[in-house]
């Protein structure tokens, strides 16, 4: 299961890249040397990996600083410190909801002038009013990570395509501990400056 996830998401990502790489014509002047800060929002899907079903429908607003611009000091290579919101909405046995803020370490590479690729993990905290079997409580830390690619649309903005596996359960601070995994594929802009 998780394997079929993880090769639907990685299709979903190249077949992104081979349709919207024309539109590097537009983004030919996105140089990220010249940027020191991203501000953008991602919409997410996301399915548990097991027990009961959870899908969650997602809004990811995010800001993020350059540790160090690829095309600098690392060659192709650079690191951001990025934070990010979530607010989701979930479809279970009722609807429910779930919101938190997870910071993140991104490491990105420049592909191409205009395809910047990443990788990106960290660990927030979250408060989930999902009614779930599959979740036991309303207060959970979540350590993810994914990958993915933000390709240049115009000189500061990219389109962004990710996928991302997130881990949510309370750290054993109670004795009933359900793991709670989602996979989530994303899509979204993001704007350089």
């Amino acid at each position: 299961m998780v394997r079929r996830m993880w090769g639907n998401g990685l299709m979903v990502m190249v077949l992104a890249a081979c349709v919207l790489l024309p539109a590097r014509v537009q983004g030919a002047e996105f140089d990220v040397t010249k940027f020191n800060q991203e501000v953008g929002l991602r919409f997410a899907y996301g399915r548990n990996t097991h027990g009961a079903t959870v899908n969650l429908y997602s809004l990811l607003p995010r800001w993020g600083i350059f540790l160090m611009a690829p095309g600098k000091s690392w060659g192709p290579f650079g690191a951001s410190l990025v934070i990010e919101g979530i607010a989701s909405i979930a479809g279970a046995e009722e609807v429910g909801f779930e919101m938190g803020f997870t910071p993140m370490v991104k490491f990105s590479c420049l592909l191409f002038p205009s395809v910047l690729a990443f990788i990106e993990g960290g660990a927030g905290i979250i408060s989930e009013s999902i009614n779930s079997p599959a979740i036991a409580h309303s207060f959970n830390f979540t350590p993810q990570v994914g990958a993915g690619l933000d390709i240049a649309l115009t000189p500061q903005m990219a389109l962004s395509v990710a996928y991302r596996f997130r881990h949510s359960s309370n750290a054993g601070i109670y004795k009933e501990n359900p793991a709670f995994n989602v996979n989530f594929v994303q899509a979204g802009l993001n704007y350089y400056y």
